[in-house]
């Protein structure tokens, strides 16, 4: 398949799980605890993880989706809400966008893990039947088109470590998903979890940062916002930029040369200012002796190691090309989120004032070194 000329992968597109995934899928000792949704309609994504209703604001307003939003997921997603959201609906979507390839990420497995502390054999085991259900999600409709990345809990560094090889050699994962926020008090470049650094490198698969708003962790502006419409513009961006700034100036990119990472939908604008601004404080620090677990300045770690997703339509790409290069850059349609532009989300890319080698390598080329298809 080929959309203007060009072959596409999206590298971060969503699946919308069944309402009892953990009911079917989680460890029999965890059954009782299962993540739950809180309607039976597949498009309502609030997920009771805990006893918390995720996927909403602590004492926020967001009981559920208002009306209006109602009908505009009815009438984007018709198709796909007729369908429930099956296999042949996810291939369906890929083919009205022109997508040839493309790595699946999740909606409600984001939040079974997304507490500051929990309990981590239950995170794993809620990690495990996800991993398994997305397997045979693929396996449904087409594995040489789809492709998976695997949710893995942070609150155990040997079960992470387990589950990513589990995920890759016997589920056939490209992924590993990690949302940017602190579990545990441990920023990503604490030593802790260097084990999990270490394995993704080995198996030469990539690490997706992805952030979701109305979870119970901290994260930038939810305590100033309980509006999840307002925080959402800086919990996903902002968070991005955090973890970005850890594994770069924390040395994880160093210690680990080959391993790629991902930060996806937080947009790609915050890129030039924010790899200039490490650079800068490199310069500025390394004499006094705070650099000297760094052999080389914060850009070239990214330009070696990382990618970022820019929207479909954000016109901003065309500077960050100039200013970065087009290397490091992938992109998305975000399907099948509120917020998504779907249908039409690579037709607002194509119309981006890019040049078509930068668009060949956002939609093909660099998708491919990253996820290494």
């Amino acid at each position: 398949m080929a959309k203007n000329g060009f072959r596409i992968i999206d590298a971060e597109m969503h699946v919308m799980e069944p309402v009892d995934l953990w009911e079917r899928y989680i460890d029999p000792e965890f059954k009782t605890r299962a993540p739950r949704r809180m309607s039976e309609r597949r498009w309502d994504i609030r997920t009771v993880v805990e006893g918390e209703v995720m996927a909403s604001m602590p004492g926020g307003d967001w009981p559920g989706l208002s009306d209006a939003e109602e009908r505009t997921l009815g009438e984007r997603y018709a198709e796909e809400i007729a369908r429930n959201f099956d296999p042949v609906s996810q291939l369906r979507a890929m083919d009205k966008e022109g997508l040839d390839l493309a790595v699946l990420f999740p909606t409600s497995a984001m939040y079974v893990i997304a507490f500051d502390r929990m309990d981590a054999r239950f995170a794993a085991a809620a990690c495990r039947a996800y991993n398994d259900w997305l397997h045979d999600f693929i396996h449904a409709a087409d594995p040489k088109r789809l492709f998976g990345a695997a949710v893995v809990s942070p609150h155990d560094i040997d079960s992470a470590v387990a589950e990513t090889r589990r995920a890759v050699t016997e589920l056939g994962m490209k992924a590993i998903f990690l949302r940017p926020n602190v579990f545990n008090d441990r920023a990503w470049h604490d030593g802790y979890y260097d084990p999990l650094w270490a394995t993704c490198q080995q198996l030469d698969v990539a690490v997706g940062f992805h952030e979701t708003t109305g979870s119970r962790m901290r994260a930038a502006g939810a305590d100033r916002f309980k509006k999840l419409g307002i925080a959402h513009i800086s919990t996903h961006s902002v968070e991005q930029m955090l973890a970005c700034m850890d594994v770069i100036m924390g040395g994880v990119m160093e210690r680990f040369p080959r391993l790629r990472f991902g930060f996806l939908e937080g947009q790609c604008g915050w890129l030039p200012f924010w790899l200039h601004r490490m650079d800068e404080h490199y310069e500025w620090r390394e004499p006094f002796g705070e650099m000297e677990h760094l052999t080389m300045p914060p850009s070239e770690y990214f330009r070696r190691q990382g990618f970022c997703a820019t929207e479909c339509d954000e016109e901003m790409v065309g500077t960050v090309v100039q200013l970065v290069g087009d290397d490091n850059l992938v992109t998305t349609t975000d399907y099948p989120h509120g917020d998504a532009k779907y249908p039409g989300a690579m037709d607002r890319f194509l119309s981006l004032p890019l040049s078509d080698a930068s668009k060949k390598k956002i939609l093909w080329d660099n998708v491919l070194r990253l996820y290494k298809l």
